[in-house]
């Protein structure tokens, strides 16, 4: 997977290849076969305070934004729905555009503390769980979180990345 990455809040490398890791293999476990990219802004809890603001009308800071740029059809996701992808590609990457993820470091940071993990098993997931956003998955209705919570560990457990870690 194609990442456009964006920092504008500094991390370190390890953290950047992990994100790479997690992507590839969230694209691997869906079962996509065309060439995909993502739009990736590392920021502050101020920064993506406002986006949250501004696009979903929270006013409060969060972890993870996800912003598709395709819809799927109903009960659909992109492992199932190559149309869909082929209509979001883009001539100037050759890439089939997922769209836009926004992710707070502090936010990241603090919820590994808060959840007795690594801060790379913790941007793995934000990854991943964006990522499974811009996929096609949601967490509204209950069976739809079991579907993707599920989804979320088969992709970390396939990068060593368990819920212990």
């Amino acid at each position: 997977m194609l990442i456009e990455l964006e920092q504008e809040t500094e991390v370190p490398s390890v953290f950047l290849s992990l994100i790479q890791r997690a992507a590839d293999a969230a694209v691997q476990a869906e079962g996509i076969t065309v060439k995909t990219a993502v739009h990736i802004l590392l920021c502050d809890d101020e920064a993506i305070r406002a986006y949250n603001q501004q696009w979903r009308k929270i006013d409060r800071s969060t972890d993870v934004l996800s912003f598709p740029l395709i819809s799927y059809p109903n009960g659909k996701t992109a492992g199932t729905s190559r149309k869909g992808l082929l209509e979001a590609y883009d001539d100037e990457t050759d890439c089939c555009m997922l769209g836009d993820l926004i992710i707070s470091v502090p936010h990241a940071l603090a919820q590994a503390e808060e959840y007795g993990h690594s801060p790379e098993r913790e941007f793995a997931y934000l990854t991943v769980h964006g990522l499974c956003h811009l996929m096609g998955y949601d967490h509204i209705e209950p069976e739809d979180k079991i579907r993707m919570r599920a989804k979320e560990e088969e992709i970390l457990a396939d990068i060593g990345l368990t819920r212990k870690e």
